[in-house]
């Protein structure tokens, strides 16, 4: 039942108009156990990445311990078309629903920073 109702959740989110405005939209932060400076850095790198690239819109950051349930956050920026990034706390990162994988961003310095992307073993 939960995931229907994540499923729909994330269908009427992707029928919002999206912003034209450059936005980052937080998960867990709270309760990942780095400093506010930590953070702070962490989103400048992604939001001056953003900014290089011409990127106007939401973007996602998830701060992430492993074995989160973040597929409906997942699903969202999937069906919205919206970049989504995980920085991994854990060993590995949270799974994802099918369809969609994380892969390493190698440019950022700590190596933690993952993009979601279509997984082109499931298409």
């Amino acid at each position: 039942m939960q995931g229907i109702k994540n499923t729909l959740s994330a269908l009427l989110a992707s029928l919002k108009p999206k912003s034209n405005k450059l936005e980052i939209e937080t998960y867990y932060q709270n309760s990942c156990g780095l400093s506010e400076e930590q953070i702070y850095n962490i989103v400048r790198w992604l939001t001056e990445g953003f900014l290089e690239a011409g990127y106007r819109g939401k973007g996602y950051l998830i701060f992430d311990v492993g074995n989160q349930n973040i597929q409906d956050l997942t699903l969202t920026a999937v069906l919205r078309e919206e970049p989504m990034f995980l920085y991994r706390l854990g060993v590995t990162p949270s799974p994802t629903q099918a369809g969609v994988k994380w892969q390493l961003e190698p440019q950022h310095p700590s190596l933690r920073l993952y993009q979601l992307v279509p997984d082109e073993k499931e298409l």
